[in-house]
């Protein structure tokens, strides 16, 4: 009984050299499965140190042509004016218009004026519905939607008030127009220019 395991252990010994293949015993098969798990979790990526702070690029090396005979010149003293800070000039406040003052005296003077916001809009027919605060809107004026996510310009070609088309309508009335953009719901009415 044996002799037939050594026959048997020289053949498949015989058959493994001639694939190339090594003797392994099942204790070394575990062993080599333990260590590729642990080279695994060896290799994990390192978290970046510093804090996650980005790399700055590296500053920029400035060269001098040496000249023959010549010493480096030293650079010129800046003079006391130009080192002072100057503070930033502050904007003027714009007028603003009071609620009884008439609209046509802003728009005369180029200042849009508001007349209204948007109370509601339309998507399926690109229209939206104004209510008038102040001044009048008349058919050829150039308004101004103005709001979070809403700036453009546009002339009014056509209103309407409760379905019917008008040539101008005053404050207090609520007007619908054609938009060329989406507006939203409390978006500033401005009247610019006739």
């Amino acid at each position: 009984m044996a002799a037939r395991k050594r026959s048997k252990a020289r053949k498949r010994s015989k058959a493994r050299k001639k694939s190339g293949a090594r003797k392994t015993t099942r204790r070394k098969v575990a062993r080599k499965k333990k260590g590729a798990r642990k080279k695994k979790a060896s290799r994990k990526k390192a978290a970046p140190r510093g804090g996650g702070r980005r790399k700055t690029a590296a500053k920029k090396k400035t060269t001098t042509r040496k000249t023959a005979g010549k010493p480096p010149a030293a650079p010129a003293a800046r003079p006391a004016a130009a080192v002072a800070r100057v503070p930033a000039a502050v904007p003027a406040p714009r007028p603003a218009t009071a609620p009884g003052a008439p609209a046509a005296a802003g728009v005369a003077a180029g200042i849009p004026v508001e007349v209204g916001r948007v109370t509601h809009y339309y998507s399926h027919v690109n229209a939206a519905i104004v209510a008038l605060s102040a001044g009048e809107l008349r058919v050829g004026d150039m308004v101004h939607f103005r709001g979070h996510t809403t700036d453009f310009y546009q002339r009014i070609d056509h209103m309407e008030v409760d379905h019917k088309p008008v040539p101008s309508a005053r404050a207090g009335q609520v007007i619908g127009l054609q938009v060329s953009q989406r507006v939203r719901e409390n978006d500033a009415v401005l009247k610019v220019a006739r």
